[in-house]
């Protein structure tokens, strides 16, 4: 899951909370995108009207669902990823963990699906998949 993904699970009534919790996805995300929650933790807070302690709450349960994965397991599949996506250098890193676990992308970006080698799903596209 890509970092739009990630932080909408902090908004009230979010459909990716809901979905998180409802199925058992297996969910895979680059390690740093912990630390650049850290960083933007309060416009997180500010545009989902949320608290501090709601806000690290939530933290450590999306934790609980989603894998991080260190930067060394998935660095020897950075060119190709590149090669995907030359236009979107901070989508990278997830192309990379994608292509290195064999596994589709959920983001919400249109744009990232122009490309052939990581198959990406919207919320919308999860959900039906899930539900068929």
């Amino acid at each position: 899951m890509d970092a739009n993904v990630l932080f909408s699970f902090f908004k009230k009534h979010s459909v990716t909370r809901k979905l998180i919790f409802s199925y058992k996805l297996e969910l895979y995300s680059p390690d740093y995108i912990l630390l650049e929650l850290k960083d933007i933790s309060g416009e997180i807070i500010n545009k989902s009207k949320i608290d501090i302690g709601t806000f690290e709450l939530f933290k450590k349960v999306f934790s609980w669902f989603v894998t991080f994965v260190p930067f060394e397991d998935y660095a020897g599949n950075l060119n190709d990823a590149k090669l995907l996506i030359p236009d979107h250098v901070k989508d990278v890193e997830y192309f990379a963990l994608c292509l290195r676990l064999n596994i589709p992308l959920w983001s919400n970006e249109v744009r990232l699906k122009k490309q052939d080698g990581v198959k990406v799903y919207n919320t919308s596209e999860l959900i039906k998949l899930i539900e068929s």
